[in-house]
């Protein structure tokens, strides 16, 4: 184990801070086994075809797990609502035949329909208007409009529980920052106009004979009138790996006797289609699952974001929006089956997953790796990834370093020959070649953003660009290959657009300058 980097050993440290700082303030309790062992299908920007869903579910059946939570967004074949349908909308057969192939592997799918927060697939519509709390950031329902809210989404409600039998129904409520934002609200309590909304949501699931399933967050940063939220409210506290207490005093919650979920992620922020932060995951997965096994949480959900959650618009006078773009693209879950693997290990064991453990003994299994190319394998998760900035990556290092660092460890990892699941390795090693790319672009462009630049250097940096650029070609043919059957139709081609977008622009920048 000597050839493992040293900052292997600040990551151990910070586990032992969190199992401390995660010591119940009661006696712990025994150790429970999850009732619900759940999956997250991100459908919003990177829609899986539903081949692909169908093996994935069978795939986590084997594995233990028995409930998938999809959020469908403009994805869903509205009916009466279609304004809200964009062009990979499902169609309701395809809808059908995957809740009846879950159905038949055991597998219970809870349908996430958003009616407060993260609804700007719907307010960007003209007839939603009406709902927004803000008409410029349309990302939240104006709490004050209840009996206007309640018009609407019992419909929508409607429309998606009739496809899904599953007894559950999950609402969101997460991260809706704009409390308190508009004039009427700005007069209000912001716990108070939360729960008196969340009160009028629930009861409209109620309606349809299902229990509802809200995130925790809101609630924990403003409890003020949580005992007014109904006793049979299923509320999910996601951890993605950080003190217990973050958005609030977690026991304002436990102390109520409520039905507790929890939540892990296998992306989420600072990820990118080029960043991929392996062991915050790892980590994640080995530290709060043992957390809400010891406070009695009743399910545990894997997330897995394929976007930040958040938009960026193009808009029209009077803020009317045009069009909308997902704020940052993860690399598709496609390249992530062995966190998929780890975290049913650990879901399905009351073990700490032993993350160094499992990835070696991953490689051993799973790609028949000798012992000497399972430390390498190792290692490529123990690679620093972070986002880069002014020449530097987030923890100071100078990005010619970062590069050379990243490149060496490539000419390891590219020796290694997996026996088996070789398709599957490819996307490890597409992804470092992507953050390699990303990396070689971004040190351009620190150099065309310092205060030494000037035209006489743009023909250069031109050059070195288009050899960036060609390599970014032969990239995008890469993933579109590897992506081609998971993702639907011209979802591959979208990612690499975006991925491209503004290396592209600065060339083009760069060959005007030239001509000056």
């Amino acid at each position: 184990m000597n050839n493992i980097p040293r900052f292997i050993y600040k990551s151990l440290l910070l586990l032992g801070i969190f199992f401390c700082s995660c010591t119940p303030v009661k006696s712990a309790q025994p150790l429970s086994d999850f009732k619900i062992r759940a999956f997250y299908l991100d459908c919003r920007t990177q829609v899986m075809t539903v081949p692909t869903i169908k093996e994935f579910a069978s795939d986590l059946s084997r594995k233990g797990i028995n409930t998938l939570l999809i959020e469908y967004e403009a994805t869903f074949p509205f009916q009466k609502h279609a304004t809200l349908c964009n062009h990979l909308a499902f169609s309701r057969n395809e809808i059908k035949a995957i809740i009846q192939h879950c159905t038949s592997l055991g597998i219970d799918v809870i349908p996430l329909q958003n009616c407060f927060g993260h609804s700007e697939y719907i307010l960007r519509h003209d007839r939603y208007a009406h709902l927004r709390e803000d008409k410029k950031e349309v990302s939240q329902v104006c709490p004050l409009k209840i009996e206007e809210a309640k018009k609407v989404f019992r419909e929508v409600f409607r429309e998606v529980a009739e496809l899904h039998p599953s007894p559950y129904f999950h609402i969101g409520a997460d991260e809706t920052y704009l409390l308190g934002s508009c004039a009427q609200c700005s007069k209000a309590d912001k716990s108070r106009l939360f729960v008196d909304y969340i009160k009028a949501m629930y009861e409209v699931v109620k309606e349809l004979g299902k229990q509802p399933i809200i995130w925790a967050d809101i609630i924990l940063m403003h409890p003020e009138a949580v005992q007014e939220l109904p006793k049979d409210l299923v509320f999910v506290d996601w951890n993605y790996g950080w003190e217990p207490d973050r958005f609030g005093k977690l026991d304002n919650l436990l102390k109520l006797g409520v039905k507790m979920w929890g939540a892990t992620a296998l992306r989420s922020a600072p990820d990118n289609v080029y960043l991929t932060q392996w062991m915050k995951h790892f980590d994640n997965l080995t530290t709060f699952l043992p957390f809400a096994r010891s406070h009695g949480y009743e399910g545990i959900i894997e997330t897995s974001w394929s976007t930040s959650g958040t938009y960026g618009f193009h808009y029209d006078n009077g803020w009317e929006v045009i069009s909308m773009q997902p704020v940052r693209q993860v690399y598709p879950m496609s390249g992530f089956q062995i966190l998929v693997d780890a975290y049913c290990q650990a879901a399905n064991s009351k073990e700490a997953l032993n993350s160094q453990e499992f990835i070696l003994s991953y490689a051993h299994q799973r790609y028949g790796l000798s012992n000497e190319e399972a430390h390498i394998f190792l290692n490529y998760f123990l690679l620093p990834q972070e986002l880069v900035r002014n020449g530097k990556d987030a923890k100071g290092t100078d990005i010619t370093q970062v590069i050379e660092s990243n490149k060496e460890f490539k000419n390891k990892f590219d020796k290694l020959s997996p026996r088996q699941h070789s398709g599957e390795f490819e996307h490890y090693r597409l992804m470092l070649d992507l953050r390699i790319n990303y990396l070689c672009y971004k040190e351009i462009e620190f150099i065309y953003n310092s205060e030494n630049y000037d035209i006489t250097q743009a023909a250069g940096l031109a050059q070195r660009l288009n050899k960036i650029m060609s390599e970014a070609d032969k990239l995008d043919k890469r993933f579109i290959n590897l992506n081609k059957s998971y993702l639907k139709p011209g979802q591959a081609e979208e990612i690499n657009t975006l991925r491209t977008e503004k290396m592209k622009e600065l060339y083009h920048a760069l060959l005007r300058q030239t001509k000056i």
